[in-house]
């Protein structure tokens, strides 16, 4: 970013930027050679706020336009691209309750996404379609008011950390193409089990889906 475009950024990318020069970058080679997950720099951004960069104000978030959102991301990016990782899955969580969830939904899960409380995470790669979300075989079928999602994720991202879980299914698997759904489930409320399957500071897990109830809260493609 050149001085003159950092001179009219907004002051929450001024401030993420002083963060990323002060603390960062300081510790970003640490934090690689050790291979450790960096727990103080993401406390750090819990109480910036960034986990609710996008959550409106109503319900505790900061109310980002994106375009502020992207250039809070280039800044992370610019000193560890891995704190990235740590948000945006987290806030796609947070935009399918936003977008698609109930009123009782938003005003349970928002404020504890805007402050860190939970945490948000994606599970899409499948061992057989890798992030082909037309080829992911687990299935949701929806019973009443909820959908019963039933399948194997690997690389959940987040995995380990989230306490909720963006889980991509298929509604309609036996048509071509398929309408793939995203359906956000408690992991503490689902019969579902992590395996790691591979370890380190941001570790692989692999989630198995039996019979697991999630809220009937989709957005279809």
């Amino acid at each position: 970013m050149s001085p003159r475009t950092a001179s009219r950024a907004p002051a929450i990318v001024t401030s993420v930027r002083e963060f990323v020069e002060r603390d960062v970058m300081a510790a970003a080679p640490a934090l690689e050679h050790a291979d450790r997950y960096p727990h103080e720099l993401v406390d750090r951004m819990k109480r910036m706020g960034l986990f609710g960069a996008l959550v409106p104000t109503d319900y505790g978030g900061l109310g980002l336009d994106v375009t502020t959102y992207a250039q809070v991301i280039e800044e992370l990016c610019r000193g560890f691209m891995s704190l990235a990782g740590v948000i945006n899955s987290h806030t796609m969580a947070a935009l399918i309750v936003l977008n698609h969830g109930t009123d009782e939904q938003r005003l349970r899960l928002l404020p504890r996404f805007a402050s860190g409380q939970a945490r948000g995470g994606l599970c899409l790669t499948e061992p057989h379609a890798g992030s082909d979300v037309q080829a992911i075989r687990t299935r949701a079928v929806r019973e009443g008011d909820e959908y019963v999602i039933t399948g194997q994720k690997m690389w959940a991202t987040n995995g380990l950390r989230a306490g909720i879980t963006d889980a991509e299914a298929n509604e309609r698997p036996r048509r071509k193409p398929g309408l793939a759904i995203r359906a956000c489930c408690l992991p503490s409320q689902c019969e579902c089990s992590f395996e790691l399957v591979a370890p380190g500071p941001y570790p692989l897990a692999q989630r198995q889906l039996t019979h697991a109830p999630g809220p009937a809260l989709s957005s279809s493609s």
